[in-house]
């Protein structure tokens, strides 16, 4: 038997071969309910940003892999956790994946908990994912808080449709930037993740909170989703300078579009820009066969696009150690904290400088 295997009567779990791991976009292709966070490629992605250690487990049963369980390990002393994803690494959801014609929840997921504990020494364990029914979630122990999001139904056969379920406010605010000669552009340049982060701290300041990743994030994202045209990214530039004022990066995956930012310069807001971003990723998305825009969390800015509360996605949480528990929340607070004091120092510096500047041009 494989040392790294939790084996019951007719099932094994263990940790996929080196092989299996090459081979792991077919795998997970194989199940229903996959998204690009499932994908090797936005594994090694999180790996080479946050040194956690990318973990890959599957559930063997009659000669075939049924499901499988991506994530992330990490060391906090002596205590080990294990997140599918964890919290904080700007990947919406991932958890386990599975055959539902061959085996259900309830079965394989005791064994891959038991494998993670056990086997592996994990104290922690944390999944987000909109396909786990509450039931056999809470049996395990596992608390859920829900998280959800908003998603947009897209039309590829028929584009006049998803335009029509636009507000009228957004598709005014399209023409608009159209007739001030705004243009989108398709980005590739390594350049561009540079414009991107630097418009995602402007978003960030203005709300008065600090960034929770650095501009290496995007590059390395970027680097990694282009090279399977899994990412849409785009700017929106004046038509002079061709300066860039809004940006955004867009997520695909079969039949699935996904925002994961957007963002426009305050100064350009009454152009319309995010209107025009948004709109142009839709019809994109819509090219590639997508039927579905998962904008990625609340805000009910977004009802304007047409889209509708989902409220399937659950962040599932299950701790060995009642202290744990604690410590993990009062990290949190800590965390949150500190971000909104970073933030809030930001934004006075950049109120500052906004202020000499005035000051001199008078």
């Amino acid at each position: 038997m494989n040392p790294n295997s939790t084996a019951s009567a007719t099932a094994t779990v263990r940790e996929a071969t080196s092989q299996e791991i090459r081979e792991w976009d077919g795998i997970v292709g194989r199940f229903e309910r996959r998204r690009v966070y499932h994908k090797l490629s936005w594994m090694r992605s999180i790996e080479s940003v946050t040194g956690a250690r990318a973990v890959f487990l599957v559930y063997e049963k009659d000669g075939g892999i049924v499901a499988c369980l991506p994530g992330f390990m990490r060391r906090i002393g002596f205590v080990k956790l294990f997140g599918s994803p964890f919290e904080g690494c700007q990947t919406e959801s991932m958890g386990p994946l599975f055959d539902a014609s061959r085996v259900d929840l309830a079965e394989f997921l005791p064994a891959f908990v038991d494998h993670l504990e056990r086997r592996m020494g994990v104290a922690h364990i944390e999944f987000a994912s909109n396909s786990l029914d509450q039931g056999p979630m809470e049996g395990l122990g596992f608390e859920g808080q829900q998280v959800p999001t908003y998603r947009v139904e897209l039309t590829p056969c028929d584009e006049a449709r998803t335009w029509d379920r636009l507000e009228g406010k957004v598709r005014t605010g399209c023409r608009k930037a159209v007739k001030a000669g705004l243009s989108v552009r398709m980005e590739k340049q390594e350049g561009f993740a540079g414009e991107c982060y630097e418009h995602i701290k402007e978003v960030f300041t203005r709300r008065g909170k600090a960034v929770p990743f650095g501009a290496g994030r995007v590059r390395v994202l970027l680097r990694a989703l282009q090279e399977s045209d899994q990412v849409i990214a785009m700017s929106v530039r004046l038509p002079e300078s061709d300066a860039p004022i809004a940006t955004g990066i867009f997520l695909v995956d079969g039949r699935e579009l996904i925002l994961w930012s957007w963002t426009h310069c305050k100064k350009y807001g009454s152009l319309r820009p995010t209107e025009l971003l948004t709109w142009t990723a839709m019809q994109e998305g819509m090219k590639r066969g997508c039927t579905t825009l998962d904008m990625a969390g609340g805000g009910e800015a977004k009802v304007k696009f047409g889209a509708s509360l989902d409220g399937r996605g659950f962040r599932w949480l299950r701790t060995r150690y009642g202290w744990l528990g604690v410590a993990r929340s009062l990290a949190k607070r800590t965390y949150r904290f500190q971000q909104r004091l970073r933030g809030r120092i930001g934004l006075q510096r950049t109120e500052a400088v906004g202020r000499k500047a005035e000051v001199g041009g008078v």
